[in-house]
């Protein structure tokens, strides 16, 4: 730890005098930025003056820079109660910098409501990584003003004492004055911040990857097959009139896929939810052995769920050639074998997946869940392609695992690092092929676990029916067993902000056999110390998905998670991501439909699209497409977004 100068006592600066010491003795720069008063005797909320750290204290509020030359030698989280709770969310921060042993301070910044959080360092941090950091926290907590995290030059914060505009001065709620003084977080402490970042849901965004070939994204985001609309078979017409079977979900799939294949949209489905008997999964849920309604918005999120896997499922497996694939068998065996030998090892080491750890050092070594859900997900996605190559896309593992696209993008850097130097073998996944272009990079699993030769690239989530067998039946039963386990964590009620979170999610999962079972156990299975599983099921209890009893806990499955989610108003966030999602992938879409136009030669643009022009990826040298807005001479990226929000694309963006 390096000091920094200075003798104060651990509490508050008791007036300005004594903050303007502190700024002398912990500022970074010869200056700091004072606020410009203005004419009625106030001052602004502008810091476009300085004022020399040498001389007396300014006469009203003053900023001190973050950052010297090196690098950041302070982070100033700066919690505005303008854009949101700011008290809750300084307590969130509190709470996860206490979890990485960060000393920090609190401070309330003025009469607002706001606070400041600050970390001091013991030697500069890289802007970049201050940068990602920031972008992180201001993903899960609305009121942070990233701006002084943002900018090395500029970027300032006013410390503890210093007055405040409006009166009052920044007065420290938490933590000791000496904090600053002494500089103690290291930059892997910063890691292992940005790390239990990354798990609690963070996003930052990354680069597009594509859908299935033969798919297309409509307007509401949602995809279907290229191709004209037409009816259904004589089959899928039948199911969609009668009553379904026992097992809801069966009927519900098979006439998804019906619709899928003859090239309907999800809009035309969802004119079906409230009338077909055979969407009866979407509209209702078990209870007991009856099944009662659920909410309209929640029977639309699961009939979109079950749609967009039946759409991949088509478009990965056209009807020609299905039953003269006299390899599928094999494959499906050779995949399955495979898979069984990755989740048995992975399951046998459920200490592995978690952040508990004796020392700092150990938690780094260890493994965490958001990398056991996306290996879970590369097993489904193997399992379904009955193949030994998968391409992947974050944004379809962010959907599948309900954790952020960041987070599965550094989970397949985890998984695919190998633990011995030089022998790639020695990782749970190996990296085939890199991104390129509009398709997702490809892994395999590590030849340890597979017992199948490589092949070209397929699609993540190609499946392919087949006749009853011992191996198809083995691959019905993995399908069913990974998905069921990705659904229990990919919720709202433990995926969003301000929810139980995913500990709880994991907690839960453990009790799904409907048995009774104790703490331990339940930290066994989850990966949790024995504490942190008895707090999570005490929430759940408290929430009504448990239940305590003299034995241990058991799961109450008469309430149901979205009923929690709705409770603590976190419904809709992984729908809301989605949508995120989509407007990126439009926008990615349209970028590099321009790029390919403007790279051809003789090149002209349709003034108007005409009601049968081609889609946006067409090979016609007239696209049926808008010219990508600019500012100037460069792309404007954020309007185009804008504009894909407000749709101003009304054609379908369809994958190369």
């Amino acid at each position: 730890m390096t000091p920094i100068g200075g003798e104060f006592p651990a509490t508050v600066p008791p007036d300005v005098g004594a903050g303007w010491e502190l700024t002398r003795a912990i500022s970074p720069r010869d200056t700091v930025r004072t606020a410009v008063p203005e004419a009625d005797g106030h001052y602004s909320n502008e810091y476009a003056t300085a004022a020399a750290i040498a001389g007396p204290a300014p006469t009203g509020p003053w900023a001190m820079y973050l950052a010297d030359p090196a690098g950041y030698r302070f982070l100033g989280f700066d919690l505005d109660a303008k854009r949101g709770n700011a008290g809750r969310d300084a307590g969130r921060l509190s709470l996860w910098l206490d979890e990485c042993s960060i000393e920090h301070v609190v401070a309330a910044s003025g009469p607002s409501g706001g606070r400041h959080v600050w970390i001091a360092l013991d030697e500069p941090a890289a802007p970049t990584l201050v940068r990602e950091l920031a972008d992180l926290a201001g993903s899960l907590l609305p009121s942070l003003d990233k701006t002084p995290l943002t900018n090395p030059a500029t970027g300032c914060l006013r410390p503890p004492g210093a007055p405040h505009r409006d009166g009052g001065i920044s007065a420290v709620v938490r933590g000791r004055i000496e904090t600053l003084q002494v500089a103690p977080t290291t930059l892997d402490e910063l890691e292992q911040l940005r790390a239990l970042l990354v798990d609690a849901g963070a996003d930052v965004e990354t680069p597009l990857t594509s859908i299935v070939r033969g798919m297309a994204i409509d307007v509401d985001g949602q995809p279907h097959l290229i191709g004209q609309r037409r009816e259904p078979s004589a089959r899928i017409r039948a199911l969609l009139a009668a009553a379904p079977d026992a097992d809801t979900s069966t009927t519900q799939a098979a006439v998804l896929v019906g619709l899928a294949r003859a090239r309907w949209r999800f809009r035309d489905v969802l004119e079906l939810l409230h009338t077909s008997p055979a969407l009866e999964h979407s509209r209702t849920r078990a209870r007991g052995a009856a099944r009662v309604p659920v909410a309209a918005d929640v029977a639309r999120r699961r009939l979109s769920a079950d749609w967009r896997r039946a759409v991949y499922y088509v478009a990965s497996n056209p009807v020609a050639g299905d039953t003269l694939d006299e390899d599928f068998q094999a494959r499906a065996s050779a995949a399955t074998d495979a898979v069984r030998a990755l989740e048995e090892r992975a399951d046998s080491m459920p200490g592995l997946w978690g952040l508990d750890g004796p020392s700092q050092a150990a938690r780094r070594r260890r493994g965490r869940y958001s990398q056991r859900a996306v290996l879970r997900a590369l097993s489904l996605y193997l399992v379904q392609a009955a193949r030994p190559i998968v391409e992947v896309d974050v944004r379809r593992l962010a959907q599948d695992t309900g954790y952020g696209r960041e987070a599965c993008r550094t989970a397949l850097l985890a998984l695919s690092t190998p633990t011995v130097p030089g022998d790639p073998e020695s990782a749970w996944i190996v990296l085939v092929d890199h991104a390129d272009g509009p398709h997702g990079a490809t892994y395999r699993l590590s030849a340890r676990f597979s017992t199948a030769a490589e092949e070209r690239k397929w699609s993540q989530v190609a499946t392919r029916p087949a006749a009853p067998s011992a191996g198809a039946d083995s691959r019905s039963w993995w399908i069913r067993k990974l998905t069921t386990e990705l659904q229990s964590i990919a919720q709202d009620v433990f995926a969003a902000p301000h929810s139980l979170g995913r500990t709880a999610g994991r907690s839960l999962h453990t009790l799904a056999s409907g048995t009774v079972r104790t703490a331990a156990d339940v930290a066994a299975d989850a990966g949790l110390s024995v504490d942190a599983a008895r707090r999570s099921l005490r929430r759940l209890a408290q929430h009504g998905l448990a239940e305590r009893h003299p034995g241990g806990w058991s799961s109450r499955p008469e309430t149901p998670p979205d009923a929690v989610a709705i409770a603590l108003e976190v419904d809709g966030y992984l729908e809301a991501r989605a949508e995120r999602y989509r407007i990126e992938r439009g926008a990615w879409g349209w970028w590099q439909a321009e790029v390919t136009w403007l790279r051809r030669r003789d090149k002209r643009r349709r003034k108007r699209p005409g009601a049968t022009t081609a889609t946006l990826f067409s090979a016609s040298t007239a696209p049926d497409f808008p010219r990508y807005p600019r500012a100037g001479n460069q792309p404007d990226h954020a309007l185009a977004r804008a504009l894909i929000r407000a749709g101003a694309l009304e054609r379908s963006s369809v994958a190369a």
